[in-house]
């Protein structure tokens, strides 16, 4: 899992400037064995680090071999995260989310927190961001695939999608990048589910995934610590409400914008990452 899966520039969700023509919008927005769709090629696996626990890692690779066999899919995303002030002290804010997937180059996500919203359309070709509350939209040409969209916006405007790893081809790539650590904790709950819990280590971010244990074996929850960040934020999804149809009406994926909003133009995110 690397700094894109869950950015705190997103997560934090109040310093980073996303849309440059408005200085006050700020930045907000981190398995199937049964898949229906057929298992896309899977990247050569290097040896384990030391201290990476095989069973841990086995299971997160079921759960994204899962993951990348699914031609379409949706979830939903209940999501805490915290913001550190200048005195240090760490106020905690809520969030929703709605994600869509359809291979290999559409994604949408709608996004509410305490602090904002936006909604995120990618139609193979250009994403476009709409923040509701200010009423402005920006709208940036990428990639013809979702990994390259998201390493375009990463590399072009230090800007990421949380969760959004999840609809990378090879999900494990990402999250397997820099781990020097690593164990299966054990069974533990997840709303009155039982599921696997993994633990990992990065320099920077300690991270933990709840798997699903029963069909599809898919995250059902996700904990993010940046230990090295000023008060140690945390970020927290608990993910739900699962669906992996055939297809997705195109339309999801086009964007809904409202009359009255203005276009304006993107900018780089300037914070540092965590």
């Amino acid at each position: 899992m690397n700094t894109r899966f869950i950015s705190l520039r997103f997560a934090a969700a109040v310093a980073a400037l996303l849309l440059v023509s408005n200085p006050g919008v700020s930045a907000e927005t981190a398995a199937p064995a049964s898949a229906a769709s057929p298992a896309s090629p899977q990247a050569p696996q290097a040896a384990l680090p030391p201290n990476v626990d095989p069973r841990a890692d086995q299971l997160l690779s079921r759960s994204c071999e899962d993951l990348a066999s699914s031609k379409a899919f949706t979830f939903h995303a209940e999501i805490t995260f915290d913001k550190v002030l200048r005195s240090n002290v760490k106020l905690q804010f809520a969030a929703a989310a709605d994600y869509a997937v359809q291979r290999p180059n559409h994604l949408a996500v709608e996004f509410h927190s305490d602090l904002g919203g936006k909604q995120i359309w990618y139609d193979g070709t250009k994403v476009t961001i709409l923040d509701p509350p200010h009423m402005v939209y920006a709208t940036t040409e990428v990639p013809d695939s979702i990994d390259g969209m998201m390493e375009r916006l990463e590399e072009v405007h230090n800007l990421s999608i949380p969760l959004a790893d999840l609809a990378y081809s090879h999900p494990c790539e990402m999250f397997r990048k820099g781990v020097i650590y690593s164990a299966y904790v054990g069974v533990n709950d997840v709303a009155g589910e039982d599921c696997d819990h993994l633990a990992f280590t990065k320099s920077n971010v300690d991270w933990q995934v709840w798997l699903q244990r029963t069909g599809r074996h898919l995250p059902r929850k996700i904990v993010i610590n940046y230990r090295n960040a000023p008060g140690s934020p945390e970020y927290v999804a608990v993910l739900s409400d699962w669906k992996f149809p055939a297809s997705i009406p195109a339309s999801v994926f086009q964007p809904d914008l409202p009359k009255d909003a203005k276009q304006i133009s993107i900018m780089k995110v300037k914070e540092t990452k965590p």
